[in-house]
């Protein structure tokens, strides 16, 4: 079939040729993998250049041999070719989702996302196709099809067809408008209006840094994908047509600035707009601290509280490997010994003094499949943290949830400020019933806020001092009493780098393995799950 494939493929190019036009296919006649195994490997493309593959099988094919990018490997899953010449035009190929988990498949030209691909529940063993995708690269191009998280499904690719592009473009006319940026807790999110005029652009290259010493592109150098600022540099290449990105990570009160330059066609043929003045602006992150940061890395429901208030065989526990991070997460379902069951369950975090903080936002990760009732989010003042939830005062809490499949979701940050207390409390409630029990996964659940000055630091038995801070080769918490308490340090984005438990009155933590920056100590009184958090500023 590969080969019945390949001779339509070259009489096609040679319809091609004779109307002074090009075009590519990739069948993988050529991938050499069979087996159910994954594998790293190389094969030459019948482009001519040597394509390679990491974590892909051979076993689900579309039409035979078809690679397969595997679910929540390391490294992540991708097929990418080597150096293309001629342009590319427009792009199109079929993919199929392998198991029950859905596919989010990114695909990049040049290292620019030009195109994600998924499927919805139920497209188990479905062959579609991507449409065509508007590429316009004039020039060498590289293509790269990579898994887009460690939960993306299992999916297999193959009849990768282009045109060609010899077109090469003029500079673009204009820059963008509009161009602003929004700050939150450790990030930033940049929108503008995409350039108009008789050349558009390709795409956009936005550069950021936390200084205002912002350079200009060079014509015939790109600059690659960079999102990380914590050097104090960062770039991101984003389409025309999407007209918005986001920088994480940052660090709290702290400004940073921003310019965008439009550019047209790519590799040694980049051409970017730097006449006039780029759009250019500035924003500072709110000065916030962690709150609560739950990611159960370390396979742990502690200290979050669980209460099963019906289908006692049924409760809240641990999975192992299906977080957001291919790691720890919660999950709940009422599914079990092949039927569905009765149960509402609750997974609750610890008290947290809400009036020690302002403009508090709440957030966390959420996946599902199967059909049943919607998991709901809940915030009380007046839980009393070991009672039946239902016999106090809650508020639902709007989210964004997962469409299902098993994708995970962000559930944005919902603003929770509106709550006030000493002993406040976000909840998630779980129900099922006899004919339906959908099974859900829960991760990074986080709070957020802005410290009140001046509050006493008695009202919390949680409460400790730091010394010294600033630090340098370590730190010294002390706290009032003896008492049985967790000790998590966090980075900037909530990220668990130190945690252990003690019962002593003072604990000195080693902070030579760790990198200059701002941290947060957290502190939880395993007794009455009351919690504290201090800034540390490590030099």
């Amino acid at each position: 079939m590969k080969k019945l494939l390949l001779l339509s493929f070259i009489c096609s190019l040679m319809l091609f040729v004779q109307s002074g036009k090009s075009q590519g296919l990739e069948n993988f006649n050529n991938y050499p993998e069979t087996s159910n195994a994954y594998h790293n490997g190389t094969f030459t493309g019948q482009d001519g250049s040597l394509w390679t593959y990491n974590q892909c099988r051979g076993d689900s094919v579309i039409v035979a041999p078809t690679p397969t990018l595997g679910k929540g490997r390391t490294p992540t899953a991708e097929v990418f070719s080597g150096t293309i010449h001629s342009g590319c035009g427009t792009l199109s190929f079929d993919y199929e989702q392998v198991f029950t988990t859905t596919v989010s498949l990114d695909v990049f030209v040049n290292g620019i996302l030009v195109k994600n691909v998924t499927s919805s529940s139920g497209d188990q063993g479905v062959v579609k196709n991507s449409g065509t995708i508007n590429v316009n690269v004039a020039g060498d191009f590289i293509l790269d099809f990579k898994q887009n998280s460690t939960t993306s499904g299992q999916c297999s690719i193959d009849n990768i067809s282009w045109t060609g592009n010899s077109t090469i473009l003029p500079e673009p006319t204009n820059y963008p408008t509009s161009f602003t940026a929004t700050p939150g807790y450790f990030k930033i999110t940049l929108h503008w209006t995409d350039a108009t005029g008789s050349q558009v652009p390709s795409a956009y290259l936005i550069l950021a840094s936390n200084a205002n010493n912002i350079v200009a592109p060079v014509d015939g150098t790109p600059v690659s994908d960079d999102p990380n600022l914590t050097d104090g540099s960062a770039a991101l290449n984003i389409l025309q047509g999407v007209q918005t990105c986001m920088f994480t990570g940052l660090v709290s009160n702290t400004p940073y600035y921003f310019a965008i330059y439009p550019y047209t066609n790519s590799g040694a043929l980049i051409d970017f707009k730097t006449d006039g003045t780029a759009p250019a602006v500035n924003a500072t992150t709110p000065n916030g601290v962690v709150i609560f940061h739950r990611d159960f890395n370390d396979l742990a429901i502690a200290p979050m509280i669980t209460k099963n208030i019906q289908g006692t065989d049924q409760v809240w526990q641990i999975d192992t490997t299906h977080g957001t991070s291919a790691s720890g997460c919660a999950k709940m379902s009422g599914y079990a010994n092949g039927a569905n069951n009765v149960n509402e369950d609750w997974i609750i975090t610890p008290s947290m003094h809400f009036d020690q903080y302002t403009s508090e936002i709440f957030s966390f990760e959420s996946a599902y499949n199967y059909t049943g009732d919607p998991l709901v989010a809940k915030i009380s003042s007046n839980y009393d943290g070991s009672g039946d939830p239902n016999a106090f005062a809650w508020t639902d809490l709007s989210a964004t949830w997962s469409p299902g499949g098993w994708v995970y979701a962000n559930s944005g940050d919902i603003d929770v400020s509106g709550t006030n207390g000493a002993a406040v409390y976000i909840a998630f409630k779980y129900t099922s019933n006899a004919t339906a029990s959908s099974t859900w996964e829960l991760d990074d659940v986080l709070i957020v806020g802005t410290p009140v000055v001046g509050i006493s630091e008695k009202t919390n038995p949680a409460e400790f001092y730091l010394s010294p801070n600033p630090a340098q080769e370590f730190v010294r918490l002390s706290f009032g009493i003896k008492g049985e308490r967790s000790i998590t340090v966090l980075n900037v984005i909530g990220s668990k780098v130190f945690q252990e438990t003690t019962d002593q009155t003072s604990r000195q933590i080693d902070l030579s393995g760790m990198q200059k920056g701002i941290y947060f100590v957290q502190v939880t009184d395993l007794s009455t799950s009351k919690t504290s958090v201090k800034k540390l500023i490590i030099r």
